[in-house]
C-alpha cells in the first residue's frame, strides 16, 4: 500500500511539474528556453521565415540605422522607426521567391553554392583563396551554421534565377528617351522688352478721394503698425567702452610691427621666363618675337617647354636676382623683357601683370590699430562691470539705479516686430524681448559682439492698423504706384494686341519705344535674371510670332517667340546622352517590374504572421539590451 502510494505521489508530482512548464510556455515566458527552441515568425506558401532569420535581420537593421544615427538604437525606438515591418517585409518577400522557386523546381547546383563561397573575398585568407577556418569563424560569428548559411546561399542564387528570368529582355524603345530630350532639350529664342512707366501714354491721373479710401482698405497691411514693445535697457558694448581707454603706443607700434607683411608688401611681378643657350640665341628669339614670326609661347613649344615649366608665379625683386630684377621692375607695363644674363644663362621674360609696391605708413592705420586694441581690452572692463550689474540687479536696484552705479548706459526703445536697428540689431536683445512679460525683472545677458545688456517690458502694444489720416502720404504713394502698374499692364496687352500673328506686327516695330532684349537657345530649365521664372514656362506655350505679356513686380514685360529648334538626336553628345539616359530607364523598369513581381507572389501566397513570436522575440531583444 506504502508503495502503491508512492507511485501515485511521483505521477502526480511530474503531472504538476508538466502542467508548470506548459503554463510557463502559454504565458510567453520562452526566453529561458530560447536556445534549445525553434520556430518561425511567418510562414509564405511551403517557406517558413524562421525566428532565427527575423532576429538576426532586426539586429542588423538597428546596428545599421544606430550607426548612422551615431547612437544605439533601443528595441522601442526601432520599432516606432518601422525597423521591423522593414525586416519582416525583406524576408516574406525571400520567402515568396524561395516558395516560387520550390514550385517551378527552380535550385542551383552543389558547384554554384562552392563557387559562391570561394568567390567570396570574407572567405578569404593572406593568400586571397579560400580558407575553411575563416569560413566557418565568420559562420559562427554571424549566428548561423555551415548548414543554414549554405541553403540561405542556394536559396538567394535560386531568387536570381527568377529574378534574371522575369527581367530578361527588358527594353525600353529609343523613342521612350528621345520623347524625355524633345521636351528637355528642345530651346527657344525670343525677344522680349519691359514696359516702364515712361511708356504710358499721358500722366497717372490724381485720385479721387473714394479711390483712396478703397486703396486704404484694401491694403490694411500695408498700414499696420506691429506689435511694438515699450522697453527699457542698460547696455555696455566694447565700441562704448573702448571709447574711454587709453592704448600706450608702445603697444601699437608692437601691433603695426606684427602686421609689417599686411602693411608693407614689395612691388612684384607675374612673370614667365624662357632661358636660351647663349645671349646671341636670346638676341635672335627676342628679334623674331618683335618682328612677329613667333609667339612667346611658340619659342617655348621650340624648346620643349610647356607653359607650368616657364611659370615664375609672382616675384619680387629679391626673387629673380640682380640684373633681371634692373630690367623687370623698371616699368610696370606688361611685355616681352630681356634678353637678360641670370645665374642660369640669358633669358627672356615676359611680364603679364604688375603690383605696385604697398608701404602704409604707421599713421595712417594707428587709430584703426588704437580701436582694436582698445576694444580687445575692453573686454576686462565689461566683465568687471558685468559682476557688479549682477549683484546690483539681485539686490532689487532697477535699470534706473544700476546706470547710475555703473558704467552702463540706460537707453529706451519701442521694438516692433521685424526691427532690427540700433540696440535691436542683436539677436540676443530681441529674443529676450520677446520672451520677456511686462514689469518682469530680467538677468544681464551677453551680447554677440562681447557687450551686456539688461533689459524690462514697460508697455506692449497690439498691431492695429493706423488710421487713414496718419498714413495720408502712405496711401497716395501706394495707390499711384498701383494705377502706374495698372497702366504698365493696359500698355503692354495694347503693344501685344497690336503686333499679334494676325496682324503682321512684331515687336521689333516698338524698338524705338522699348528696349528690346534678345535671348537665345534658352531650354525648359534656363534662367534669366532680369525676367520672372513664369517667362520661361510662358515662352514655351506660345507658337512662333506669338506674343505674351508677363506681370512681375515692376510692371509689365513683353515676350514675342522668334524660333524654335528641336532637340537633335544625331548630334554627337546628344547620342552619347541618349544612350545613357536609355540605359537608366531600362534599369529602373526592370527594378519596377521585379518589385512588382515580388509583391505578386506575396500577394498570391498569402503569408500568414505569427504576431505574438514576433513580439516574443522583441521581448528577447530588450532584455538582451538591458
Amino acid at each position: 500500500m506504502s508503495a502503491k502510494k508512492s507511485k501515485i505521489s511521483k505521477f502526480f508530482f511530474f503531472f504538476v511539474l508538466m502542467l508548470a512548464v506548459l503554463a510557463m510556455v502559454g504565458f510567453g515566458l520562452t526566453g529561458i528556453f530560447s536556445q534549445s527552441m525553434s520556430g518561425s515568425v511567418a510562414s509564405v506558401g511551403k517557406v517558413d521565415v524562421s525566428d532565427d532569420n527575423y532576429f538576426r535581420g532586426i539586429q542588423n537593421e538597428i546596428t545599421s540605422v544606430s550607426q548612422q544615427f551615431g547612437t544605439q538604437l533601443t528595441i522601442e525606438q526601432a520599432l516606432l522607426f518601422g525597423l521591423d515591418r522593414n525586416v519582416l517585409q525583406r524576408l516574406i518577400t525571400q520567402a515568396a521567391y524561395e516558395n516560387e522557386a520550390l514550385r517551378l523546381g527552380v535550385s542551383v547546383g552543389d558547384t554554384t553554392v562552392r563557387d559562391g563561397l570561394l568567390a567570396n573575398p570574407g572567405f578569404q585568407g593572406l593568400t586571397g583563396t579560400f580558407d575553411e577556418d575563416i569560413y566557418k569563424d565568420a559562420i559562427r560569428r554571424s549566428g548561423m551554421s555551415p548548414v543554414e548559411y549554405e541553403a540561405l546561399l542556394r536559396a538567394d542564387s535560386s531568387q536570381l534565377l527568377i529574378q534574371a528570368a522575369v527581367s530578361a529582355g527588358v527594353n525600353l524603345p529609343d523613342e521612350a528617351a528621345l520623347t524625355v530630350f524633345d521636351y528637355i532639350g528642345e530651346s527657344r529664342d525670343f525677344t522680349y522688352a519691359r514696359v516702364g512707366a515712361n511708356n504710358i501714354a499721358g500722366s497717372i491721373p490724381a485720385p479721387t478721394d473714394a479711390e483712396l479710401t478703397a486703396y486704404y482698405e484694401a491694403n490694411p497691411e500695408a498700414f499696420t503698425q506691429p506689435l511694438t514693445r515699450q522697453i527699457t535697457y542698460v547696455s555696455l558694448t566694447p565700441v562704448m567702452v573702448a571709447e574711454t581707454l587709453e592704448v600706450s603706443e608702445d603697444r601699437i607700434a608692437a601691433l603695426y610691427e606684427d602686421r609689417d607683411a599686411e602693411y608693407n608688401t614689395p612691388a612684384k611681378r607675374f612673370v614667365e621666363r624662357i632661358v636660351l643657350g647663349s645671349q646671341a640665341e636670346a638676341l635672335e628669339a627676342r628679334v623674331g618675337i618683335d618682328a612677329g614670326d613667333m609667339t612667346f609661347e611658340q619659342l617655348a613649344d621650340a624648346r620643349g617647354l610647356s607653359l607650368t615649366d616657364i611659370d615664375l608665379g609672382d616675384v619680387t625683386a629679391r626673387d629673380v636676382g640682380t640684373n633681371a630684377a634692373e630690367v623687370l621692375f623698371a616699368s610696370e607695363e606688361p611685355g616681352i623683357y630681356g634678353p637678360v644674363e641670370t645665374n642660369i644663362g640669358p633669358a627672356l621674360f615676359r611680364v603679364n601683370a604688375a603690383i605696385a609696391a604697398l608701404s602704409i605708413p604707421l599713421g595712417e592705420v594707428h587709430d584703426e590699430l588704437h580701436r582694436e586694441l582698445a576694444i580687445e581690452d575692453a573686454g576686462f572692463r565689461i566683465a568687471d562691470v558685468a559682476d557688479e550689474v549682477i549683484d546690483l540687479i539681485a539686490g532689487g536696484a532697477s535699470l534706473e539705479e544700476v546706470a547710475d552705479e555703473t558704467d552702463m548706459t540706460l537707453a529706451t526703445i519701442d521694438l516692433a516686430e521685424g526691427q532690427t536697428d540700433g540696440i535691436a540689431a542683436y539677436a540676443a536683445f530681441r529674443e529676450e524681448a520677446a520672451a520677456s512679460e511686462i514689469g518682469e525683472d530680467r538677468d544681464i545677458l551677453d551680447l554677440e559682439d562681447g557687450g551686456v545688456f539688461a533689459l524690462r517690458v514697460d508697455g506692449i502694444t497690439e498691431a492695429f492698423v493706423k488710421p487713414m489720416a496718419d498714413v495720408s502720404q502712405a496711401v497716395l504713394d501706394g495707390q499711384q504706384n498701383a494705377k502706374t502698374h495698372e497702366m504698365m499692364l493696359a500698355r503692354a496687352e495694347q503693344i501685344v494686341g497690336a503686333i499679334g500673328v494676325s496682324n503682321g506686327g512684331s515687336l521689333s516695330d516698338f524698338g524705338g519705344s522699348l528696349l528690346l532684349e534678345d535671348a537665345t537657345q534658352v531650354t525648359r530649365t534656363s534662367t534669366i535674371p532680369d525676367l520672372p521664372p513664369l517667362a520661361i514656362d510662358e515662352v514655351f506655350a506660345l507658337e512662333v510670332g506669338e506674343a505674351a505679356v508677363i506681370e512681375d513686380v515692376y510692371g509689365a514685360v513683353i515676350i514675342e517667340l522668334t524660333s524654335v529648334a528641336p532637340f537633335d538626336p544625331t548630334n554627337e553628345d546628344a547620342v552619347a546622352i541618349l544612350a545613357q539616359v536609355g540605359a537608366q530607364q531600362t534599369q529602373q523598369l526592370a527594378q519596377d517590374l521585379l518589385a512588382y513581381f515580388g509583391a505578386a507572389l506575396v500577394t498570391t501566397a498569402q503569408p500568414t504572421v505569427n504576431q505574438a513570436r514576433i513580439e516574443s522575440l522583441h521581448q528577447q531583444l530588450n532584455f538582451s539590451a538591458n
